[in-house]
């Protein structure tokens, strides 16, 4: 499949500073970032390919697909270099346009997301989400995720566990199947990590099943210019349980970027 157009959002102007949603979200995820943000930087938050409102086409979404849609975009947008940050599924997109084009980047970032591929297990995990997606649409993969995405201490009727939900609700099947095919088959990305030479955010929930503080440590260990960021009362949505903590984290990472003497 060719590269398409995708639909998006832009708050903001300075340093273009781009954040990839996670599976099986939205731009929205990224509303209070966005707001937080656009006093210092041009903000943009893609839908990526089958979710909100870009466009959907029954496929595997494999990362560099997905990968290719957004380097149309900053082409689109005339940007040469961006800092690129992505939450989940939009990290392993992240890592894949590195591959493709890590000339533009001025920074990168990784939010509840990792570098390696899934086990044989997590690959079955996979294709029976599909097969319930099939039978039940995008109700099978909110029961299926929610309960691992918060911190235990969240209620689940809070106002971002329903905010999550809705968002989850409003995904095509088509793009979920997709997008699960694309991530059940992408490869191990662990090599890029002591590549990667320009300035690396690695922001990690504190009690993030899907990826603990241990495996964001880990690759912080590997980077040659990392930064790790824990948040506190956190799991795998920190723009969500702590949008302030999880901005202040962007900010202070992209200040130390633009003013490296003064940040030490």
């Amino acid at each position: 499949m060719r590269p398409m157009n995708l639909s998006y959002v832009e708050q903001g102007q300075g340093t273009p500073l781009v954040l990839l949603h996670g599976f099986p979200f939205n731009s929205s995820l990224w509303q209070h970032q966005m707001r937080s943000l656009s006093d210092t930087c041009r903000v943009i938050a893609p839908d990526l390919r089958g979710f909100g409102r870009s466009e959907a086409a029954e496929d595997t979404y494999e990362m560099d697909l997905l990968a290719r849609d957004v380097l149309r975009l900053l082409d689109t947008l005339a940007i040469k270099k961006a800092v690129i940050m992505g939450h989940s599924m939009g990290g392993y997109v992240t890592l894949a346009l590195w591959r493709l084009a890590a000339e533009r980047f001025s920074a990168l970032g990784l939010i509840a997301s990792h570098v390696w591929a899934d086990s044989d297990e997590q690959r079955q995990s996979r294709q029976q989400l599909i097969a319930q997606v099939i039978e039940r649409g995008a109700t099978a993969v909110a029961e299926a995720l929610l309960p691992r995405l918060f911190a235990p201490r969240l209620r689940k009727d809070a106002p971002i566990v329903r905010q999550a939900r809705t968002m989850m609700l409003e995904a095509r099947p088509s793009g979920l199947m997709s997008a699960l095919r694309g991530m059940m088959y992408r490869p191990d990305s662990s090599d890029l990590l002591p590549q990667i030479a320009v300035p690396t955010l690695i922001i990690c929930g504190d009690s993030d099943p899907i990826v603990p503080p241990e495996r964001a440590e880990q690759m912080a260990r590997l980077l040659p210019n990392a930064t790790l960021v824990i948040i506190q009362d956190a799991a795998h949505m920190p723009m969500l349980e702590q949008p302030q903590a999880t901005a202040a984290a962007i900010r202070h990472f992209l200040a130390a970027i633009r003013h490296p003497r003064a940040e030490r």
